[in-house]
């Protein structure tokens, strides 16, 4: 008969307990025909080696040298150059999402690009800043890519997140930006004459989708017919999505960083992003949306972490031909 008493005192808890009572029954260590009750398993000595310092070493290694790779992809950039037919004939520097907090790309390099590609003027597509103190290091950067060349930009989600935090900001930005010679535009368009000296181009500013006014349709009106080219620009690619079918030579736009940190299978995007166009597969780069052509840039900045990895930032030029 078997004693309840001893036989209640075993409990297995998991696969250890388990996976030793089958060793020591096969192994003959437990007599078959004294039953489960001699096997006290209190008793047993279970040693439970850690992996080796050698290896927990080899892996600190690895994250220091990751940590240290992606850093040195947020201090570098590329110089994309575009030549594309338009009927008009004038060449455009392109930045977006400088998020000066986190900005470890120079004003002097920059200005370098700029002498050395000889834009005849150049757009910033939103995200200067997210708080008010950085406002003297943006100052002391856009000052320091000054070249005289006509600069126009427009407002990016993190600048009217800024605004809407801190109201009286916003007169100080501008007053900056005036300063500067850096002209707003907030749902507005701008006719620029091209190298030919004819007023061929209509440049189209938007403001954020989003966070900001959204643009009236009637804006793209009748442009293509009166000019050669329609250029327009935003801080958010989803604002294409609201620009008519066919009414736009060539739509610029950023705020996706090209993913900033690199996952497999466009998770980030999938997981972590609400926008529709990323979403449609449109990351960087050239495409077509609605019959526009659009250009998505990966930025110059960071956010969150001061880190790339797989997504070089990006200075654009665009020489347009006729």
């Amino acid at each position: 008969m078997v004693d309840k008493a001893h036989t209640n005192s075993y409990h297995a808890p998991g696969c250890i307990d388990a996976g030793l009572f089958i060793y020591y029954h096969f192994s003959g260590k437990i007599n078959n025909g004294a039953g489960i009750n001699h096997l006290d398993i209190s008793s047993l000595h279970i040693e439970r080696k850690l992996p080796p310092m050698k290896y927990l070493i080899a892996f600190a290694a690895l994250v220091i040298l990751l940590l240290a790779y992606m850093f040195i992809q947020a201090m570098s950039y590329k110089t994309r150059h575009y030549e594309l037919s338009g009927g008009a004939e004038f060449r455009f520097l392109h930045i977006t999402d400088i998020h000066i907090g986190l900005l470890f790309i120079s004003s002097s390099r920059i200005k370098n690009t700029i002498e050395e590609t000889k834009p005849d003027f150049i757009l910033i597509s939103g995200d200067f800043l997210d708080r008010p103190k950085h406002i003297k290091k943006l100052e002391k950067w856009l000052k320091g890519i000054e070249c005289g060349i006509p600069t126009y930009a427009v407002l990016g989600n993190h600048d009217h997140q800024c605004f809407k935090k801190y109201p009286n900001f916003k007169n100080e930005f501008m007053q900056l930006m005036k300063r500067l010679n850096i002209q707003i535009l907030v749902n507005e368009t701008v006719v620029l004459n091209d190298r030919n000296n004819s007023a061929a181009l209509a440049l189209v500013g938007l403001d954020d989708c989003k966070s900001g006014v959204l643009f009236d349709k009637q804006i793209f009106e009748g442009l293509k017919n009166r000019y050669k080219f329609v250029l327009a620009f935003s801080h958010n690619p989803d604002a294409v999505l609201h620009v008519p079918e066919g009414s736009v030579s060539l739509f610029i736009a950023g705020h996706f960083h090209g993913g900033q940190i690199w996952l497999p299978f466009k998770l980030e995007y999938m997981l972590l992003r609400k926008d529709k166009v990323s979403r449609m597969g449109h990351i960087k780069g050239l495409t077509y949306i609605r019959n526009n052509r659009v250009y998505i840039s990966r930025g110059l900045g960071t956010v969150l972490v001061p880190f790339r990895f797989f997504s070089v930032p990006e200075v654009t030029v665009f020489n347009i031909k006729p």
